[in-house]
C-alpha cells in the first residue's frame, strides 16, 4: 500500500488511496456499525485504514472477501513476518496488537499442520461432560462471591474470570494458578505498553513453568497430551501452543458472555423468547456472534502476491485486516429478524467468529459449552436480574479489534451462596514424615508467590 522514500518517509504508491480512516481514534458517536457502512459506501468491499498512526492496512468489509481470504492460505499468509511494515522495520511484531509467535496461529502449510495437530488431538481428548461439570463448579463459585450483595459487575466479577479458570483447569492446575493467569493475561492486553511488556514476560514464565512441571509429572491434561504427542514438539513449542489456547479464548469468551448478557438485559423480545424456551442458548449465542460479535476485526493475513480483491489492488506484503463485524453487515448476507417473534435473525450460524479454512478455531465446541454453561448458571441463580444503569451509560471498549463492555453492572435479589463444592486438584507434595523430602520450588511456584505478593 505504500512506497518508501529515503529515511523512511512514506507516500502513497501509485493507485493507492491518499486518505486512510483511523480506526484507533475514539468510536464515533454514530457507532462503528455506521463507520463500516460509510467505508463500504466510499470504497466498496475493501477499504484502506490505519490501525495506529502510520500503520496502514486493508480492511475487508465484504463477507465473501473475508471468506475468500480465510480459505486461500496459498495467496494470503498468516505469517506476519511477511508484512512489508515488519520487513522494513516500521512495526514491532513482539507487541500483542501486531504479534508474531512460534505457534500454529502464525504458521502456514506443513509447519501449521505440525503445530496445530497436537492442539487438535489434545482438545479431542477432553471429556466434555466432566469439563462441563468443572465449568459449572467454577461459575457457581464466582456467583457465590457476589450473590449475597444483590449487585455485581458481570464482566469483572464473572465473565473475565470464568474462561481462563476453565482453561487453567484443562492444564491440570489448581484454581489459584488460574486467577494468576487471568491477571497476567489482563496485563498483557493493558493499554499501558510497559505493563504489557511485563505481562508478556510473566506469561512466558507461566507457560515455561507449566511445561516443565508437566514434563516432570505428566497428568490427564492438555499440556501433558501435547508433550506426549508423536509429532514430538519441543518444550518451548508446547509452551507456545498452550499459550495460544489461553490467549485466543480469553477475551473472546469473556466478551461473548458479556455481550450475550447485554443482549438479554436490553432486548425484551429476545429475553422473553429465551426465557420461554423459544430460543435455545446455542441459537442465542449464534445471534450474538453474528450481530454483536466480540471479534470486530483481526489483523489476519499478509498478501503473498499482487492481487485484486473487491475493487482494491493489493500488493505483495500488504496486510489485510479481517472484518468480521463489517462482513456480518454486508447487505448481500444481511439477516432479517423483523418478521421474527423472537428477535433472532435466521441463518446467523454463518458468522465468522470462529474463522474458516485451515485456521478455523479447533476449540469452537468447547467455547460454546463454556459460554452456554456460564449463561445457564446466571439464569438459574440470579433472580430479578436487571441493569443497574441505563443502557446508554454502559462503556464499551475502544479497541478497533474487540467489541465488549468495560463493565456490566446489574442488580438482583440477594441470596445465600451455595458454599464449597469440589476441591481444587491436590497441591504439590510437601515434606511429611511419610513422604520424605519436600519437592523443590519450581518456576510456577515462584511466579505464584510473586503474584500473591502483588495482591497483598
Amino acid at each position: 500500500m505504500t512506497s518508501t522514500r529515503p529515511y523512511g518517509e512514506h507516500v502513497p504508491a501509485p493507485g493507492c488511496p491518499t486518505q486512510y480512516t483511523r480506526l484507533y481514534e475514539p468510536i464515533p458517536e454514530s457507532g462503528r456499525d455506521a463507520l463500516w457502512a460509510r467505508l463500504r459506501e466510499e470504497h466498496g468491499s475493501v477499504a484502506p485504514v490505519e490501525i495506529e498512526p502510520g500503520v496502514r492496512v486493508w480492511l475487508l468489509l465484504g463477507y465473501q472477501e473475508n471468506l475468500a481470504v480465510l480459505q486461500q492460505p496459498h495467496v494470503f499468509s498468516r505469517d506476519t513476518r511477511r508484512w512489508r511494515e515488519a520487513v522494513e522495520g516500521r512495526v514491532d511484531l513482539s507487541r500483542p496488537s501486531f504479534s508474531w509467535r512460534p505457534n500454529a496461529l502464525y504458521a502456514d502449510g506443513a509447519e501449521h499442520t505440525r503445530l496445530r495437530t497436537p492442539i487438535v488431538d489434545a482438545l479431542g481428548r477432553v471429556d466434555m461432560a466432566t469439563t462441563e461439570r468443572t465449568v459449572r463448579r467454577i461459575a457457581d463459585e464466582l456467583v457465590d462471591s457476589f450473590i449475597a450483595d444483590g449487585r455485581a459487575d458481570l464482566v469483572s466479577s464473572y465473565a473475565a474470570h470464568l474462561p481462563v479458570l476453565v482453561v487453567n483447569s484443562l492444564y491440570g492446575l489448581p484454581d489459584s494458578y488460574g486467577h494468576m493467569l487471568g491477571d497476567i493475561t489482563s496485563i498483557v492486553f493493558d493499554q499501558d505498553a510497559k505493563r504489557g511488556e511485563e505481562g508478556v514476560a510473566r506469561m512466558h514464565q507461566y507457560f515455561a513453568g507449566l511445561v516443565a512441571r508437566k514434563r516432570n509429572r505428566p497428568g490427564q491434561d492438555l499440556v501433558s497430551w501435547m508433550l506426549q504427542h508423536p509429532i514430538g514438539l519441543s518444550d518451548n513449542e508446547v509452551a507456545h501452543q498452550a499459550a495460544l489456547i489461553n490467549n485466543s479464548s480469553h477475551m473472546a469468551s469473556t466478551h461473548l458472555i458479556g455481550n450475550t448478557m447485554w443482549t438479554l438485559l436490553t432486548d425484551s423480545r429476545i429475553r422473553t423468547a429465551h426465557t420461554e424456551a423459544l430460543v435455545p442458548v446455542q441459537a442465542l449465542l449464534d445471534h450474538v456472534m453474528w450481530s454483536n460479535t466480540p471479534f470486530q476485526t483481526l489483523l489476519g493475513r499478509i498478501a503473498l502476491q499482487d492481487t485484486r480483491l473487491g475493487n482494491a489492488q493489493i500488493r505483495a506484503g500488504d496486510a489485510l485486516l479481517l472484518g468480521f463485524a463489517p462482513a456480518h453487515l454486508d447487505p448481500s448476507v444481511q439477516r432479517d429478524d423483523h418478521g421474527s417473534d423472537t428477535g433472532i435473525a435466521g441463518g446467523s450460524r454463518a458468522h465468522l467468529m470462529f474463522g474458516a479454512g485451515p485456521h478455523a478455531c479447533p476449540g469452537r465446541e468447547l467455547a460454546r459449552m463454556i459460554a452456554s454453561t456460564a449463561l445457564s448458571v446466571l439464569h438459574e441463580r440470579l433472580s430479578g436480574l436487571r441493569l443497574e444503569v441505563a443502557p446508554e451509560q454502559l462503556r464499551w471498549t475502544q479497541s478497533p479489534f474487540l467489541r465488549g463492555l468495560n463493565e456490566l453492572p446489574v442488580t438482583f435479589v440477594p441470596a445465600a451462596p451455595k458454599g464449597p463444592q469440589e476441591p481444587d486438584p491436590a497441591p504439590r507434595p510437601r515434606r511429611t514424615a511419610t513422604t520424605g523430602p519436600e519437592e523443590p520450588e519450581d518456576l510456577l511456584d515462584r511466579l505464584l508467590n510473586w503474584w500473591r505478593g502483588l495482591r497483598g
